[in-house]
């Protein structure tokens, strides 16, 4: 195995591991965990861990081109696409058609590549430098897409958004560097570890931490903005009562679950920057 597979297979793996690790982050207001399905009725945890193993060896693929890309790092965007096509195809496929891991797969693909020419310019992963990579990487595409949205009616969920609040979502969020991950995620995921809280924990806390300031359009597709300024005063509110880590904190999340079920909410693109920041944590450092 020459080293831009080995790189390929670490990453695949990664982005596995990160996945289900989202998954089964428990309990988790509105989304898929140990305990219940939140706020969807076609997928459970085996939906999502089954869409893992089909889309993670795409993933590191896309981390393994990263590796040995040698050209501008915009085109390295347009060479890791169609292997997101394959990934999305693949998701599908062992879902039977439920929509577990768009998000991510955009997400975590972009970050996967720029993980993989972090290591080879590098020598070795640094979560900060592959955040910057991963938005000079993508920057230009995604204001091409923003360009092209503003020429034409909306078609799809996002642009609408586009068009109705101005909202960016997951395309901004790459463009920009993904900041939610850089300066909400990473530091109060490694707040929660050099304190030595128990793991599920911190990834509670990471989630409510990015609820409480991304503008999530799974929740604005399903809801509107009032929800969404709902959503995020409801998170701050969590937080500032001690969050995960006080003695009550999942049995208050709990509750929060049912009224997120109860208004048919799903902060999923939450969820999806959650799965990336367990990523990025798992590689820091790694050589």
């Amino acid at each position: 195995m020459n080293r831009s597979s080995e790189v390929s297979a670490f990453l695949g793996f990664a982005v596995r591991e990160a996945l289900i690790a989202e998954v089964e982050t428990t309990p988790k207001p509105g989304l898929v965990d140990l305990h219940d399905t939140g706020s969807h009725r076609d997928m459970d945890c085996g939906t999502f861990r089954k869409s893992a193993a089909a889309i993670a060896p795409f993933l590191g693929e896309m981390g393994g081109l990263g590796f040995s890309w040698n050209g501008p790092l915009p085109g390295l965007f347009g060479a890791v696409r169609p292997v997101g096509v394959s990934a999305e195809a693949a998701m599908f496929s062992s879902t039977g058609g439920v929509n577990t891991h768009k998000g991510a797969i955009f997400s975590l693909g972009i970050l996967s590549a720029a993980a993989g020419y972090c290591l080879r310019t590098a020598g070795r992963f640094h979560p900060e430098k592959i955040l910057n990579l991963a938005g000079e990487m993508v920057r230009d595409a995604m204001e091409r897409d923003f360009a092209a949205m503003r020429q034409k009616s909306p078609s799809t969920h996002g642009e609408r958004l586009y068009a109705r609040y101005g909202c960016r979502g997951i395309r901004g969020e790459a463009a920009d560097g993904f900041p939610s991950i850089r300066d909400v995620g990473l530091p109060v995921m490694r707040e929660g570890l050099s304190a030595h809280q128990e793991t599920n924990l911190v990834h509670l806390q990471v989630l409510l931490s990015l609820m409480a300031e991304v503008e999530d359009t799974n929740i604005l597709i399903r809801s509107d903005m009032e929800t969404l300024q709902w959503v995020k005063q409801q998170s701050k509110a969590f937080l500032e009562a001690g969050g995960a880590y006080r003695n009550d904190g999942t049995a208050r999340l709990t509750e929060l679950n049912a009224e997120f079920v109860r208004r048919n909410i799903s902060p999923g693109g939450c969820a999806d920057l959650l799965a990336a920041v367990i990523f990025l944590t798992a590689l820091e450092g790694v050589s």
